[in-house]
């Protein structure tokens, strides 16, 4: 494919560049940067379908970024990233995996990531501004949803390009920052496929109707900086496509290919920012029309909107989130996700800070029983180093 060749070519030219530095590279000590953060969450639930569920619970997180890099004579930086994380505790099983594992090359032509990362609209698409509670829209609201997570739109977990925040491996490059605009690219041959795994298959496990399993991944867009008579402006643009990979089940079936779009928007004035953002996702995904039992195609959405404004060492904000999603595609209707958020963050010392949020959600669901709402009360603290 053309597009994934010129991404392919300009890594090629990047490492190239690498090879050029000659035994001014090969001499370079590498300098061992590790840093990370940490967070502790306390949360209470009230939601009316709560059959079975506790109304409190704890969480927490620990991620350790260990980033070894060096500099050539000519000014080229590498190196490599990697991000531990202690997460996953689901049913005490304490893991440690990693969802970053890259070799980077930074110069006057821009920078090159080879490996495990997520996508550039997860990395630079701008949403609704969250520097405060849990991250507001992009907060931890979707891990207190207990019954109803597995119903709710998956465009609530996905605001920016359907996907992008799927670490996988892959080659990413960007541009030089030029009068404030940055681009940048990304491909991926299997979006399910990360570190040693080599995954030539055009089958994947796919659940009832839906795949989340493309090949042939790629990501094009960039972001936009400025500063106008003291208004900061922020925005982005991005597109991503892709080949919906058929079931391992009933390799016959077939999805629709993957077809994503993101933009976003703040402006910042002492102390006070605004903005939002907007993706749509349509049918990327879904089972195709005319496949047996399929009676609705809904497409997917997600918008977001908010405020923040930061005086000394706390910021308090208000957001809203809005997605949707076709549901069960085999009941007419589709399946609808309402979010306010409110919070605040209050740095006690630098690096370490206290953020409470409240969230009250709606889910509307083409199947009656599937419909809750609720509020949840969060009380954060965050570690970062």
């Amino acid at each position: 494919m053309v597009r994934s060749a010129l991404l392919l070519g300009a890594a090629t030219l990047s490492l190239a560049s690498v090879m050029a530095a000659g035994s001014a590279s090969a001499q370079s000590k590498f300098d061992i940067v590790v840093g990370g953060d940490a967070y502790f969450e306390a949360g209470y639930v009230d939601q009316d379908r709560d059959a079975g569920l506790r109304s409190t619970e704890f969480r927490n997180r620990l991620r350790l970024l260990v980033t070894p890099k060096a500099k050539a004579d000519n000014g080229l930086e590498y190196g490599a990233r990697i991000r531990l994380l202690a997460e996953n505790g689901t049913n005490n099983a304490r893991t440690v995996t990693n969802d970053r594992a890259f070799i980077f090359v930074n110069g006057s032509f821009g920078t090159v990531h080879l490996g495990v990362e997520n996508g550039p609209s997860d990395d630079s698409g701008i949403i609704a501004p969250s520097d405060w509670g849990t991250g507001g829209v992009d907060g931890s609201f979707p891990s207190w949803l207990g019954n109803s997570a597995a119903n709710a739109p998956v465009t609530i977990g996905n605001i920016r390009a359907l996907i992008s925040g799927n670490s996988a491996t892959r080659a990413t490059y960007w541009t030089p920052e030029i009068a404030g605009f940055k681009l940048g690219a990304s491909y991926q041959p299997a979006s399910d496929s990360s570190n040693t795994d080599i995954n030539r298959s055009k089958l994947a496990l796919a659940s009832a109707n839906r795949t989340g399993a493309y090949r042939d991944v790629y990501e094009v867009g960039g972001t936009y900086t400025n500063n106008f008579g003291g208004v900061a402006i922020n925005g982005s643009l991005f597109y991503l496509g892709g080949e919906a990979k058929n079931p391992t089940t009933t390799p016959a079936a077939s999805f629709d290919d993957l077809s994503s779009t993101h933009a976003g928007l703040t402006l910042a004035y002492a102390g006070f920012k605004i903005g939002g953002s907007y993706a749509w996702s349509g049918d990327s995904g879904y089972a195709k029309a005319g496949t047996a039992g399929i009676v609705s195609r809904e497409k997917q959405d997600v918008w977001t909107a908010g405020a923040q404004y930061t005086f000394g060492p706390t910021t308090v904000g208000v957001g809203y989130l809005n997605a949707k999603d076709a549901g069960d595609l085999t009941v007419r209707g589709r399946s609808k996700f309402e979010l306010i958020t409110v919070g605040a963050k209050y740095v006690v010392a630098p690096g370490f800070s206290v953020a409470p949020e409240y969230n009250h959600f709606k889910l509307s669901s083409d199947v009656a029983a599937n419909s809750d709402k609720g509020d949840i009360f969060i009380i954060r603290t965050d570690l970062a180093f």
